[in-house]
């Protein structure tokens, strides 16, 4: 068994279960994260990575969706301060439960507003969106439950299509399985890449996902209010790979280009050029860890046409060469 090192403090993990919640997901979440304390390497008497506590509205046990009883260690009240808070989802119990997600909006505020990152799993996005945090922020679910989604909450910018949505403080995932993509992109956030890695590596998880982009696609800010600059990270999201300039987008989108420019970097704090190159750079990413294609080929999929100029880039923004990244993240 291989270890990654880690250096960081203890992240301080309360899984918010509530009434009729997915006990899978409660459990994976469990799982997953003991997965990652257990290979991140520290000293015997060092605190784990991942501190996990089970938190529920009155202290008292949870009856899941499938009829089990989960025992907790305190309630949402004696939650004084937590880095992080996971919200299962309910699977086939959702509309039985929606009338009471509203109890837990109060302690959700106040954590978020504390800094705490809070992360939906499934369609515990509904709870998480119940006390009003997405309301103009971007944010995925279940698909079968999108339609209720927007119904019910109008004010959320839902995408049913990402398998994954991160906008800083507020995580969310789509369907049940997804509940991996966003353990273990959490693990990465607050771990490692290499430790996220090795989790997927040794629990069998499959982290090629078919449908699944570079995360920092779900992470590139979009919250910000700008429907115009919004359209255009998304076109360059899926056309980074051809010639682009930015004279030609900002033509494209009906910008000058000096207007387009401070546009784009009030909206996302990135100039235009920076987050084409961002955008690039990951889906490098991607490839060297899922693939064993020469770098060349690499570098002309990802938009660059000189070798040279890629590794450079790739070096000065990414800290490694893209062979040794290679080295060190593909299996």
């Amino acid at each position: 068994m291989s270890f990654v090192q880690i250096k960081v403090t203890s992240v301080q993990v309360s899984i918010l279960v509530s009434p009729l919640c997915s006990a899978a997901s409660v459990t994976l979440a469990q799982e997953i994260l003991y997965a990652a304390n257990l290979f991140s390497e520290s000293d015997q008497a060092a605190e784990p990575l991942f501190a996990i506590q089970l938190v529920s509205l009155d202290g008292q046990p949870v009856k899941t969706s499938a009829g089990l009883m989960l025992a907790v260690d305190k309630s949402i009240q004696d939650v004084a301060d937590t880095d992080l808070i996971l919200i299962p989802g309910f699977l086939f119990s959702l509309r039985d439960v929606m009338p009471e997600l509203v109890a837990y909006a109060g302690f959700l505020q106040q954590q978020h507003g504390q800094g705490s990152v809070i992360a939906s799993m499934c369609n515990g996005s509904f709870l998480l969106a119940e006390s009003g945090l997405l309301n103009g922020v971007e944010a995925t679910t279940h698909w079968a439950f999108a339609d209720l989604f927007r119904k019910r909450y109008p004010g959320v910018n839902l995408d049913e299509s990402q398998i994954l949505c991160d906008t800083g403080q507020l995580v969310s995932g789509g369907g049940a399985t997804a509940a991996l993509d966003l353990l273990l992109h959490l693990v990465r956030r607050f771990g490692s890449a290499e430790l996220a890695h090795t989790c997927s590596r040794y629990l069998l998880i499959d982290h090629v996902r078919p449908k699944q982009s570079p995360y920092v696609m779900w992470t590139m800010p979009k919250n910000h209010g700008d429907e115009q600059i919004r359209r255009v990270q998304q076109w360059l999201e899926q056309n980074f790979s051809g010639p682009v300039t930015i004279d030609d987008v900002a033509a494209k989108f009906g910008f000058g280009v000096r207007n387009f420019k401070r546009r784009f970097k009030e909206a996302t704090d990135q100039t235009p050029i920076s987050y084409l190159q961002n955008i690039r750079l990951e889906r490098a990413k991607y490839l060297l860890e899922s693939t064993r294609r020469p770098i060349s080929s690499i570098t002309f999929d990802v938009g660059y046409e000189d070798v040279n100029s890629f590794r450079r880039l790739f070096r000065k923004r990414v800290g490694v060469s893209p062979m040794e990244y290679r080295e060190r993240f593909c299996d």
